[in-house]
């Protein structure tokens, strides 16, 4: 009995002192000494960190939406789903981890899965509707494109048995250029098939066998240039009728070429022939 009533004393002692040391430790909201006057904060348990509310789950925004009620949500919806691909390629390049190159893998196959989408919608839409279809224009297919440039060359060359009426071609080289004494032969040619006029100038006063009535140059370039870089040989459409100017070349190009810019200028508004 001795040993038990020792061992309940001893045991009362203990209780006795973790009560005194519980009361002096800092509460819930720390005690005066201890927080409040040192400042110390939650890190030394003055005072309790406040519960993280949950928050429910993000929106997945590769999910599709099954509904898009306006203009302003499905924006709303794809802006935030490129801003997912672009964050997700950052931090996987940044910190190629398995799962955050996993991530951008998986957001990146969903995008290729729209964009397959996107894709066969355009062609069905292309195909159901020819004021979409630009081969009615232009076509693709072999056979087609020949019947098109036939029917091309058939416009082009009616049109330019027109030119002499009303327009006059000008004509600039450089009696010492070798580009100038290849293309004067194919200009000549072709002024010759259509019977159109042209005036040579020459920029150095030299001669040029194609066009042995050529006149030295008096200043018609450089005003004609108005500021542009002179280069030669150097080809001018003049309409008569309005005194309206078009350079054509400069450079030289072939005569299938120069028929073509010439047709262009005189029968196409500017993105009409596109």
């Amino acid at each position: 009995m001795t040993r038990l009533t020792s061992f309940m004393a001893c045991l009362g002692a203990m209780l006795a002192v973790c009560g005194a040391v519980e009361a002096q430790a800092p509460s819930a909201t720390g005690s005066r000494f201890y927080c409040d006057e040192r400042e110390l904060g939650h890190w030394f348990y003055c005072s309790r960190p406040a519960p993280e509310e949950e928050e429910g789950a993000p929106a997945d925004p590769t999910e599709t939406p099954t509904e898009l009620t306006s203009r302003e949500e499905q924006l709303e919806r794809a802006r935030a789903y490129v801003q997912e691909i672009e964050e997700a390629r950052l931090i996987a390049a940044f910190n190629p981890t398995p799962e955050n190159v996993l991530y951008y893998q998986q957001l990146q196959y969903d995008m290729t899965e729209r964009s397959a989408m996107f894709t066969d919608r355009w062609r069905r839409n292309t195909w159901s509707d020819a004021s979409l279809d630009y081969t009615t224009e232009r076509p693709m297919a072999q056979y087609a494109r020949h019947e098109w440039l036939d029917q091309r060359s058939d416009e082009m060359a009616g049109e330019l048995e027109d030119l002499s009426d009303r327009y006059g071609l000008f004509y600039f080289y450089r009696s010492d250029c070798p580009y100038c004494q290849r293309f004067s032969p194919v200009l000549r040619a072709f002024a010759d098939r259509f019977g159109v006029e042209v005036r040579a100038i020459s920029v150095d006063g030299g001669p040029m066998p194609a066009f042995p009535d050529a006149r030295p140059d008096t200043g018609q370039f450089s005003r004609l240039l108005q500021g542009r870089q002179a280069v030669v040989p150097a080809v001018l459409l003049l309409d008569v009728e309005t005194d309206t100017p078009h350079w054509i070349t400069f450079g030289l190009i072939s005569g299938q070429e120069l028929a073509e810019r010439i047709f262009v200028t005189m029968t196409r508004e500017p993105g009409e022939d596109f």
